[in-house]
């Protein structure tokens, strides 16, 4: 059954109820990738296996726990294990239809997938941080000793260690000094906003296009297409049942 016939058994009352809770598109995207994996092939020794040790780990290998677990899930043991499934079927339909796509969108994403981990302090007033650089950089005291006593933002909790993080998600000055620092020098002070920031690089890790970031690229692409499908039929089902995309009302 496809999507838009499964939402032809829910009543126009039920589908603004939906929509005004923000549920709809969420529901539609679920029905998608349901309809999207219901092809993947999987060889029956391999299903029976997954469908087991996904039962084992809920604890419910004994028929009589299960049956009591769907009864008061109301779920089908259909339902179980189409869930059970759902992540072969996801690798094994993605790696088919996104692998070609992989290395381009690696490449467009790579700096939002660089990883940091920094040591900063932030005070207001450039004297004093020209004083605590002095001190941390010609190893007087201890970065995070410093952190402590004198960082006037959040990192002070955590004696100035941030991450690790995304490069891209810090300020822009910021990420440049990320980007081009050695690990453990410590940077001289820069302003940023209202404060003088010092920072010193802990590791930085370059994202690379290894088995594990490929599995997830091709995740990334896929949701990326259920997104996008999900947006129009919500739009589309919304416009045949003239119903207004600003909180539900007719």
């Amino acid at each position: 059954i496809s999507v838009m016939k499964s939402l032809e058994l829910l009543s126009k009352e039920c589908i603004i109820l939906l929509h005004k809770n923000k549920l709809l598109k969420s529901l539609i995207r679920s029905l998608l990738i349901k309809e999207e994996l219901s092809d993947v092939y999987i060889e029956s020794t391999i299903k029976t296996n997954i469908i087991n040790s996904y039962i084992e780990r809920l604890g419910l290998s004994e028929d009589k726990k299960l049956n009591e677990w769907l009864a008061e899930s109301y779920l089908e043991k259909n339902d179980l294990e189409m869930e059970a499934i759902r992540e072969f079927q996801m690798q094994n339909y993605c790696k088919e239809h996104y692998e070609h796509k992989v290395e381009s969108h690696f490449l467009k994403r790579k700096n939002n997938l660089d990883i940091v981990i920094y040591s900063l302090l932030r005070v207001k007033d450039y004297s004093k941080a020209r004083e605590l650089y002095l001190r941390v950089s010609e190893k007087e005291e201890d970065f995070g000793d410093i952190a402590v006593k004198y960082s006037e933002g959040i990192e002070k909790a955590t004696r100035g260690i941030i991450g690790p993080v995304p490069v891209e998600q810090s300020h822009p000055k910021l990420n440049e000094i990320l980007r081009n620092s050695k690990a453990g020098e410590v940077q001289p002070p820069i302003r940023i906003d209202e404060s003088y920031i010092i920072v010193r690089v802990e590791s930085f890790d370059p994202a690379i296009l290894d088995d594990f970031m490929r599995d997830k690229m091709r995740k990334e692409l896929f949701s990326m297409s259920i997104e996008e499908k999900a947006t129009k039929a919500n739009e589309d089902l919304l416009n045949t049942l003239n119903i207004s995309k600003v909180n539900g009302n007719l």
